[in-house]
């Protein structure tokens, strides 16, 4: 059943750890968002520079740019593609961090035997669990766009070009279920109705 609680009453203890914790996974989901389409624009710029060279000299494969301001320019971006993959990291720490607290807060109910709901339905389980899942997506994902940023900047063929193009803006490893498990600690932690 429900878990009845005062809404007005200041949260302690789990409770408090784990609705600040939901906040602060929204909050870096919020942030990854933002970083990404930084990211996807800097990319897109990329491959726009890497396919006009390549399309300009007529070949299907092209080392680099004979055009030094091309050049300057491209290395730019990927002194700016590395700055997104490095707060992304950060982000994916600071989402780990969470999930590892959710896990101590786990640990801490089942030592004290208090499998009670912690607000209206879920367990201290349920948010450790979906905390875990969460970060592991957003893990792989920033794994992901480390290997594309390391590989983009060297990419000869326009089909490469595209294809980490396309990569970073898709982001395979983030499935439809973070969402729903992030909307669902939010509803459950009383954030949204």
């Amino acid at each position: 059943s429900p878990k009845s609680t005062n809404k007005t009453a200041n949260l302690t203890g789990n409770e408090r750890q784990v609705k600040d914790g939901c906040a602060d996974i929204y909050n870096a989901v919020q942030k990854w968002s933002k970083i990404n389409r930084e990211g996807t624009d800097v990319i897109t710029e990329m491959a726009n520079i890497r396919i006009s060279f390549l399309l300009q000299s007529n070949e299907d494969y092209a080392e680099r740019p004979d055009n030094s301001s091309d050049l300057q320019k491209l290395e730019s971006l990927c002194e700016d593609l590395h700055s997104c993959v490095q707060k992304l990291k950060k982000l994916v720490l600071k989402m780990k961090a969470v999930a590892n607290k959710f896990s101590g807060v786990q640990n801490l109910s089942q030592y004290k035997n208090d499998c009670d709901v912690m607000f209206q339905t879920w367990l201290t389980k349920d948010f450790a669990s979906a905390a875990e899942e969460i970060s592991v997506m957003y893990l792989k994902e920033c794994e992901l766009k480390q290997v594309i940023y390391e590989n983009v900047c060297h990419a000869v063929s326009r089909d490469s070009v595209m294809f980490y193009t396309s990569a970073w803006v898709h982001q395979p490893y983030i499935e439809e279920r973070a969402e729903l498990l992030l909307q669902s600690m939010l509803t459950e932690t009383g954030h949204v109705s």
